[in-house]
């Protein structure tokens, strides 16, 4: 298992997600973090309908509420604790979750 230093913490807060590039790996896998009721979320940016990335432009993978996580290219909308799709074409599947972990207010990736 590695730790990849992702953000502070507190950038997170303030943009309430955050869009990540694992620039090592050779297929330059993308993946997002939420901050939600004191807890970061972090998942695959990979839409289960289609396979595109699900952020609108960078860091902004909620919906205008802020209490869903949408897919830009068909809206769909998942829940921000489970990944679950509750509306749209991939309904009840799931978008797949990473590890994270918090140290001294710093936000790694686990892989």
């Amino acid at each position: 298992m590695r730790e990849i230093y992702i953000c502070e913490l507190s950038f997170l807060k303030e943009k309430r997600s955050v869009g990540w590039e694992n620039h090592a790996d050779k297929a330059r896998t993308n993946y997002f973090f939420i901050y939600q009721s004191g807890h970061v979320f972090s998942y695959l940016n990979h839409c289960p309908h289609t396979g595109v990335n699900l952020d609108w432009t960078e860091h902004q993978f909620l919906d205008s509420s802020g209490n869903y996580i949408q897919c830009a290219t068909h809206g769909a909308l998942f829940e921000i604790e489970n990944g679950l799709c509750i509306r749209g074409p991939c309904q009840r599947q799931s978008l797949i979750a990473v590890e994270n972990r918090i140290v001294n207010d710093s936000i790694y990736l686990i892989l």
